[in-house]
């Protein structure tokens, strides 16, 4: 078992396990006497459920489910829970616990933000790409029709658990989308490097990369200036997601992302060739295809409807090495190469 304290304005504890045996100790004295929500998707609900409900057992506990899917990050499923929130009476003493992918947890850490104007919150999530990702930091979202993560809050939970048997259900592609978000944090910091993602166990790959999150979240929780790092790959990566209709998941559009990064820093930066085989080594590690099926403008198209975008500039991650990525405004209509 392994523990990271999370240092934001609300401070928390990441808990990572391989079972639920220390669930009682890192959540219960969290949520014990409350009514308990947990929102969870269909992968989820099948695989983990049985587990879960033993954990809670004794519990006032309501199961709510979603589909599993990116399409779930919709107004009519936020509108649709909060609404089954108020009728079930729930109140500022009862919580929200998210339970699966990173979807559930955009989702419902939007629900437990605005519902009251906020209640307590806890995250489980199932997946690599939530565990590494979306489980901390406080960022919430659901999708509009105009582009990715457009209505959201920043909301921190007062636990997270994760229980990395569960990854042992998931399929290949599932991990690949997991292992993308762990490849961009191997740009951003090298205390993540290539022998980590190519041989380390999940436990360890988990803290390293919250450890990395943690200590610049810890340091801009709202994205003012420092945090914008961790979007290495999202300006391209969420353009490139939207255009696939959510058919290719996040974490292979990151790494997409990535690449396309790199191909602008190239003359940025006027990167050598070896650096840059480095660093399609590092991208192609885990067996990542780079490829982009869609035209270019299309994508600089699409990235007018990033939420980072300010009038006719983005701030843009480019990349200097392999663990050392900067911060760029650059004009959209540039992004090109």
């Amino acid at each position: 078992m392994l523990k990271l304290d999370i240092k934001t304005s609300s401070n928390y504890t990441v808990t990572i396990d391989n079972s639920l045996n220390s669930f009682n100790e890192a959540v219960m004295p969290i949520i014990a006497g409350k009514k308990i929500a947990v929102i969870c998707d269909e992968n989820a609900k099948k695989l983990h459920i049985k587990g879960l409900k033993k954990a809670l057992k004794g519990q006032n506990c309501y199961f709510i489910t979603v589909k599993s899917g990116e399409n779930s990050k919709s107004s009519k499923n936020y509108i649709s829970l909060v609404e089954k929130l108020a009728s079930l009476s729930f109140t500022r003493s009862d919580c929200v616990i998210t339970f699966g992918g990173g979807v559930v947890g955009d989702l419902g850490a939007l629900v437990a933000s605005t519902y009251l104007r906020g209640i307590t919150l806890v995250a489980m999530p199932t997946t690599l790409l939530s565990a590494v990702d979306s489980s901390v930091g406080g960022k919430t979202a659901i999708n509009l029709k105009q582009g990715k993560n457009l209505l959201g809050t920043f909301y921190q939970p007062k636990a997270v658990y994760i229980n990395t048997e569960y990854l042992q259900t998931l399929p290949n592609r599932e991990l690949l989308s997991g292992y993308g978000e762990i490849i961009k944090y191997a740009f951003i910091d090298a205390s993540v490097n290539y022998y980590d993602v190519k041989y380390g166990n999940y436990e360890t790959l988990i803290y390293k990369c919250l450890k990395i999150k943690n200590a610049v979240v810890s340091k801009d929780e709202k994205e003012g200036g420092l945090r914008k790092i961790l979007n290495l790959g999202h300006t391209f990566g969420h353009a490139i997601e939207s255009l696939s209709s959510y058919s290719i998941s996040h974490g292979e559009c990151v790494v997409k992302g990535i690449k396309l990064a790199i191909e602008l820093s190239k003359s940025l930066y006027n990167l050598d060739a070896q650096k840059v085989e480095e660093m399609y080594n590092l991208l192609t590690v885990k067996g990542h295809n780079l490829d982009v099926d869609f035209k270019m403008e299309d994508v600089i198209k699409q990235i007018y409807n990033d939420k980072k975008r300010q009038k006719n500039s983005i701030s843009f991650i480019a990349v200097k090495d392999i663990g050392k990525v900067e911060i760029e405004n650059i004009l959209i209509e540039n992004l090109t190469f």
